[in-house]
């Protein structure tokens, strides 16, 4: 059995403009891999915590040498020799190391780094697909088999707002959601066509055809329903049957205007009260039938959560990205409260490729469906696209079909698709 030679991180660059952690990994035989962690700018309260420099006088303080030189000086002296099977032991190693709540000590992204490694490196040491593995692994910790039969349905963000982008749209994402029934190459397919058919409804418009930081257009329009009106026409001008064909989702981001106690979007003339916001939301979700819903209300208001719940379609998908953060307790607190029907899952959220799996694992023994997310600030690698396979999530989210960053994971997914899966149709 292959063991650990060296492990060795340093910085670059991520889609943003920000450093971020990239690590490599020798086995005793010189094998190599590689990986690199991605990066939030819409961040919830809840999540792990990454380590910056804080250093003003570089990078803008957002520097992760401090990250860096843990993995480097801390943990990797003490990885020589280990199998990288031993992911589990790892992982737990790596967050008692850390101690604290959110991993602020170590670093969120310097124990996902090394964490990443592991999952990698013991791919290549069995010499089978890293998606493979990830199944693997999760049948090994969790005693409970998963079958390989698809590739998850993507979640298309093409019109980028709030965090994400410069303009006057508070909503974050405006999505596209192409039918499950379609193979992956065919959604993918609509998911490029649809977005080109948006550039040009927008440029006709004379409205902004820039690209926001997940690739998704961010163009300044009069109100959230205008880039919902948007939307429908790109889909009705490429003869796709909403509802049918395609669907519309949102990630609503609630918490990033929610203000003392009160949501504030510019098409409504006043500050919504919770029951207020609630029944706007119902009114818009039975007008356009969304099939996806995501943080629709604060990260901390469980109850408006189940009220909205109670109200809204048993087909739509519910989704908490803020409001679970890939989080253990948050998730069953969620669960037991009956606040969604979906969870958003981000491994750099929680920190370790072990803690995620858990987080799945409960997903799957209480019926609750499954995101796979990317970040804001990503990289080429494209591992998050393997272990969204692995764990046959519901749903993917890398951002719209455009940006390397984003079609790395996109082109991973339909690679597998043709070379692995033989689905073609």
């Amino acid at each position: 059995m292959a063991s650990i030679k060296k492990v060795f991180a340093y910085e670059i660059i991520d889609s943003r403009g920000f450093p971020t952690i990239e690590a490599r990994l020798w086995l005793d035989d010189d094998r190599e891999v590689v990986t690199s962690i991605p990066a939030g700018t819409s961040v919830g309260k809840y999540e792990a915590l990454e380590l910056r420099d804080a250093d003003t006088q570089r990078f803008r303080g957002m520097g992760v040498l401090r990250a860096v030189n843990i993995i480097n000086e801390l943990i990797a002296p003490k990885l020589v020799g280990v199998s990288p099977t031993k992911q589990s032991e790892v992982d737990h190693w790596l967050a008692k190391a850390d101690g604290s709540k959110k991993k602020e000590k170590l670093g969120a992204n310097s124990i996902l780094a090394v964490s990443q490694l592991f999952v990698k490196a013991a791919a290549l040491s069995e010499s089978i697909p890293l998606h493979a593995y990830v199944n693997k692994l999760y049948k090994r910790l969790f005693k409970n088999e998963i079958k390989v039969e698809k590739i998850p349905t993507p979640i298309f963000n093409i019109i980028n707002g709030g965090k994400h982008a410069n303009n006057n749209l508070e909503f974050q994402e405006f999505q596209i959601l192409p039918s499950s029934s379609f193979s992956f190459s065919k959604a993918y397919q609509i998911g490029v066509e649809v977005f080109h058919e948006l550039k040009e409804v927008l440029a006709y418009r004379n409205a902004n055809i820039s690209v926001g930081e997940e690739g998704g257009f961010s163009p300044s329009l009069s109100s959230n329903v205008d880039a919902i009106e948007v939307l429908v026409e790109a889909l009705n001008r490429k003869n796709l049957r909403p509802g049918v064909d395609i669907f519309v989702g949102l990630d609503i981001a609630a918490s990033h205007f929610y203000k003392n106690d009160r949501y504030v979007i510019k098409e409504i003339n006043h500050p919504m009260s919770k029951e207020e916001f609630i029944q706007y939301l119902v009114d818009l979700t039975r007008k356009y039938a969304f099939l996806t819903l995501e943080d629709p209300l604060d990260q901390d208001d469980f109850d408006g959560w189940k009220k909205l719940l109670g109200k809204i379609s048993n087909n739509i998908y519910l989704v908490g990205d803020d409001l679970l953060a890939t989080n253990k307790e948050r998730f069953l607190k969620a669960i037991k409260e009956k606040a969604c029907t979906t969870i958003l899952v981000k491994p750099n959220q929680i920190g370790t490729i072990t803690e995620t799996l858990e987080v799945i694992d409960i997903a799957r023994k209480n019926n609750i469906n499954y995101v796979v997310s990317h970040r804001s600030g990503e990289t080429n690698d494209s591992f998050i696209a393997d272990f969204a396979v692995g764990v046959q999530a519901d749903f993917v989210k890398f951002g719209a079909p455009s940006r390397g960053e984003r079609v790395a994971k996109y082109n991973r997914l339909w690679q597998i698709e043709r070379e692995e899966l033989k689905q073609t149709k």
